[in-house]
């Protein structure tokens, strides 16, 4: 929504998956079609959001995207929920399930943005709204 109505390039890191495993394959780290296999896609992420030309706007959305990745400056904000509200979501959605690499995941953003002047928006609760308005409010100079 955000890049939509400010007119910014969208990168979901999600809906780069087929083409970062096809790219993988063809390096010869990973077989191609047999599953999101185990190779680092953030360079790959990094590589994509560069070759973007200068001075493009861009919002990039996704779990690989960590702090120590896409540093911390004024520009970069994380949406993220509450351990617990973390956990209640993935226990929605995969009742009874391993949720351990997942939260491993929320304990590396969250311990990457610890000590630093990092944006993090809480989003326990929030409608997609709601959330849109809480990150205009912060970038509101930069989005004018």
């Amino acid at each position: 929504m955000l890049a939509g109505k400010y007119g910014f390039v969208w990168y979901s890191v999600d809906a780069h998956a087929s083409d970062h495993e096809a790219r993988a394959a063809a390096a010869g780290l990973h077989v191609l079609g047999s599953g999101p296999g185990d190779f680092d896609r953030r360079p790959m992420i990094v590589e994509d959001i560069q070759a973007l030309p200068v001075g493009t706007s861009v919002v990039v959305e996704g779990a690989f995207v960590t702090p120590a990745m896409a540093g911390v400056a004024e520009n970069a904000v994380w949406l993220m929920p509450s351990k617990d509200e973390q956990l209640a979501r993935l226990e929605g959605r995969n009742p009874g399930g391993d949720h351990s690499g997942l939260v491993w995941g929320w304990e590396l953003v969250r311990s990457q943005l610890g000590g630093t002047d990092a944006r993090v928006i809480v989003v326990d609760g929030q409608t997609v709204e709601q959330t849109l308005k809480a990150v205009e409010q912060r970038f509101g100079a930069l989005l004018a």
